[in-house]
């Protein structure tokens, strides 16, 4: 008698678990069959989004390899039920250091985004070191991630590479007006080549966009400081022979025609002939002082 009572129970249980996705799910979780488990936990999902659901479907995306759904899972049970954030925090956490391991900077970049956005007090400092050495992540990412990881560096050298990588950001985002201060400090702090090498890079170009911005709101005099930054961090390349013919054309609107004369020398004297040394040679020609403006070598942008 207790035998068939037993055998009714676990068929009443099989009828129950054949129509029921979640607990379909259980078991194939509870027999390490996660991808298939996941597939319930789906099903579950579309009849009802359940916190509790949201929570397996985390763990089995995990399991499954399926980061990308493991990280989605554990934010939607975060944002379902705030009382589980803690929960929900230590699966992303789950997430990040798997995709660490695999190098998968996208995911490792959405996961970390998302803990910090769940539990920005979580420390993360040492996944964004991590994530802002590898190739492929966005500028926006960065922007986010750089200021928690440069406060987690522990050498020098790496400071200095993360405050470049942050300005690098900035630029492409925010604007030169941040960035700048950023190349700066490089150029103040390091002592590694490469690292002033890009910082004298990001001077420059910055230098020059702000130049042009402040000569298109008329304002010659600041356009004229900036194209001079721009030209002393390396009047041979293109940035800075870009910048020293701007340097010249705003301060002959200022009514220096001598200064002016200077750099457009300079610029004509330094260079294989390109479109910049025409320009320069053209402006020499109409101002007429090509033969009095003096040797180049007196440039202030050699």
């Amino acid at each position: 008698m207790r035998a068939w009572l037993m055998a009714v129970v676990w068929l009443c249980a099989g009828c129950a678990a054949a129509g029921d996705p979640e607990r379909q799910g259980d078991q194939a979780y509870g027999q390490a069959r996660y991808a298939e488990a996941l597939k319930r936990y789906r099903g579950a999902l579309a009849g009802n989004p359940d916190p509790r659901v949201w929570a397996k479907a985390g763990a089995a995306a995990l399991h499954s390899g399926e980061l990308r759904e493991a990280a989605e899972s554990y934010l939607k049970l975060a944002g379902d039920d705030p009382t589980r954030v803690l929960e929900a925090a230590e699966g992303l956490e789950a997430v990040v250091l798997t995709a660490e391991r695999q190098r998968n900077a996208e995911v490792l970049g959405e996961a970390l985004a998302g803990l910090q956005a769940i539990a920005p007090g979580r420390p993360t400092g040492r996944y964004a070191v991590l994530l802002a050495q590898q190739a492929g992540t966005g500028s926006a990412e960065l922007v986010a991630l750089l200021p928690g990881a440069i406060a987690a560096a522990t050498d020098a050298n790496t400071v200095d590479s993360l405050l470049a990588s942050y300005g690098r950001a900035l630029e492409q985002t925010a604007g030169c007006g941040q960035a700048i201060l950023l190349y700066r400090s490089v150029l103040r702090r390091a002592e590694d080549a490469r690292a002033r090498l890009g910082a004298h890079s990001g001077v420059a170009d910055c230098s020059l966009a702000l130049g042009e911005r402040a000569r298109g709101a008329g304002n010659d005099e600041e356009a004229a400081l900036w194209f001079a930054e721009a030209a002393r961090m390396d009047s041979t390349s293109a940035t800075g022979r870009l910048a020293l013919l701007g340097y010249g054309d705003a301060r002959l609107r200022q009514g220096d025609p001598i200064a002016a004369a200077l750099a457009f020398q300079a610029l004509v004297a330094a260079a294989e002939p390109d479109s910049i040394a025409a320009a320069a040679a053209a402006r020499l020609q109409s101002l007429d002082l090509s033969s009095s403006a003096g040797d180049s070598s007196s440039s202030d942008f050699r």
